[in-house]
C-alpha cells in the first residue's frame, strides 16, 4: 500500500481544526518503541503528554520520537477567517448585527465558504462534461457547496472536517494543475494523470463517516478532471479510495494522533504562529495556503 496516507485530527482551544497525516512509507519504528516505554497498547497524545518529561529523559528515544513526529504533513482549517469574511460581506450589504443576522447566520455562511473554497468545493463547482450522461454514478449527487454541506451533516463542524480532508487529499499546486489543464492549460502526461488515481487514497481515524461517500466521489471526480480515462474512473466507483479505520492496530494513525496533538500544542504555545509549526513538520497548509518552513 505504498500510496496510502493515514490521518488523524485534533482541535485547538480557538476552534482551529488540525489534521495530521503520515505516508505509508514513513519511518515509524519509534511508535512501537514509545508504546513500550509508556506501557500502552495504543499511542494517543492525551496519554503521552503526562509522560512527556519522562520520555525526554531518555535522550535517544526522545530524538527518535521528535524526528518521527516531524515527518507528518499538517492541514489546518481556521474557521475564523471564513467567519470574518462572512461578517464583512453582511456589513457591506448594510445588514445589522442582531437584527439581520446572528451567530447562526454567520456559522451557516462560514460553513458554506469553507467547503466552496476547498478542493471538494472547487471540483464540485467545475462543470464536468460527463455529468450529463455519466455512467459512473447510479444517482448523480448534489456536489454544490450547499449540497455538500448538507450531505456532510449540515453543521459548521461537518463543513470543517469535510474541507480539511479534501485539502489533505490534494495540494494547492496539484489542484491548480488539474484545473489549469481542464481549462485548456495543456493536457497532463499519463504518469501525472494516473497519480490522481493512486495517490488520493486516505485512511482516517474514525471520526466523520458521513464525509466518506463524498470524498470517494471527490476522488473519482478529481481523477476525471485530471484526464484519467473513463474506464478507470468507472472502476474507481466500485472501490473505496477513502475510508476510516480504528487506530488501535494502525501505527500510522497512532502517529497521526500524536502529531496532531503536538501541532495543536505548538500553535497554543506560539500564539497561532503557523510559520513556527511549519518549521517543525514536513508540510503545513492553512485554509488551502502552504506555509513556508
Amino acid at each position: 500500500m505504498a500510496n496510502f496516507t493515514y490521518g488523524d485530527s485534533s482541535r485547538t482551544g480557538d476552534d482551529k481544526y488540525v489534521l495530521a497525516q503520515f505516508r505509508s512509507d514513513a519511518s515509524l519504528a519509534w511508535v512501537g518503541e514509545l508504546r513500550s516505554f509508556l506501557v500502552r497498547d495504543e499511542l494517543k497524545y492525551k496519554w503521552f503528554v503526562p509522560e512527556r518529561h519522562r520520555v525526554m529523559s531518555n535522550a535517544e528515544l526522545w530524538r527518535r520520537v521528535e524526528n518521527g513526529v516531524h515527518q507528518a504533513e499538517i492541514t489546518i482549517i481556521d474557521p475564523r477567517s471564513y467567519s470574518d469574511f462572512a461578517i464583512a460581506e453582511l456589513l457591506e450589504q448594510q445588514a445589522e448585527p442582531g437584527i439581520d443576522f446572528d451567530l447562526k447566520t454567520i456559522n451557516e455562511k462560514s460553513g458554506q465558504y469553507i467547503i466552496e473554497w476547498s478542493p471538494v468545493g472547487r471540483i464540485g463547482a467545475f462543470d464536468l462534461d460527463w455529468l450529463a450522461d455519466n455512467t459512473n454514478f447510479e444517482n448523480p449527487s448534489d456536489f454544490t457547496s450547499h449540497g455538500l454541506k448538507k450531505r456532510a451533516g449540515g453543521k459548521l463542524r461537518d463543513a470543517v472536517v469535510l474541507a480539511a480532508r479534501s485539502h489533505a487529499m490534494v495540494t494547492p499546486a496539484e489542484l491548480s494543475e488539474i484545473l489549469s489543464s481542464s481549462f485548456g492549460g495543456g493536457a497532463l502526461d499519463y504518469q501525472t494523470r494516473m497519480k490522481y488515481v493512486a495517490d488520493v487514497t486516505r485512511v482516517f481515524d474514525i471520526e466523520h463517516p458521513k464525509s466518506l461517500p463524498i470524498l470517494n466521489e471527490f476522488a473519482q471526480r478529481l481523477a476525471h478532471a485530471a484526464g484519467v480515462p473513463r474506464s478507470i474512473t468507472h472502476v474507481m466507483n466500485r472501490t473505496k479510495r477513502v475510508y476510516e479505520s480504528t487506530s488501535h492496530d494502525v501505527d500510522h494513525i497512532q502517529a497521526a494522533d500524536l502529531a496532531a496533538g503536538w501541532a495543536v500544542d505548538l500553535l497554543t504555545l506560539t500564539n497561532g504562529d503557523y510559520r513556527a509549526v511549519a518549521q517543525r513538520f514536513a508540510w503545513v497548509g492553512v485554509n488551502g495556503v502552504v506555509i513556508p518552513g
